[in-house]
């Protein structure tokens, strides 16, 4: 095999790369999420704007690692978006749309949330 045939076989980055957490892979691999948890964690954040992971796990009442997980499935699907500087979670143009989908559905055939949020 020449150079040529091995710059070629570079391995894509993995599309289940947990990006919120350092690197380990998501644990929704061949699952689907729960949508009422990611109705919450959009919610939260439609209601209180950006927010660091920290304040966001405490405001859905996830342990800050399943959250993680729950990011690394929305930034692959480009609902949220997390800064740079000081890993600000923020919803995307995508994410209102869910928001405006998906939680409104929710709120209106539901009632409310699964699970009450943390204050």
């Amino acid at each position: 095999m020449n150079s040529k045939d091995q710059s070629s076989e570079r391995q894509e980055p993995s599309k289940n790369t947990d990006v919120a957490s350092g690197g380990k892979h998501s644990e929704f691999e061949g699952k689907k999420p729960d949508l009422y948890v990611i109705a919450r964690i959009i919610n939260v954040l439609k209601e209180k704007g950006s927010l660091n992971r920290t304040a966001l796990a405490t405001s859905t009442g996830l342990a800050y690692n399943r959250l993680s997980s729950y990011l690394d499935w929305m930034i692959e699907r480009e609902f949220v978006a997390i800064s740079d500087e000081g890993g600000y979670v923020s919803l995307t143009q995508a994410g209102i749309e869910v928001y405006d989908d998906l939680v409104r559905w929710i709120f209106r055939y539901v009632g409310k949330l699964k699970f009450p949020r943390l204050e």
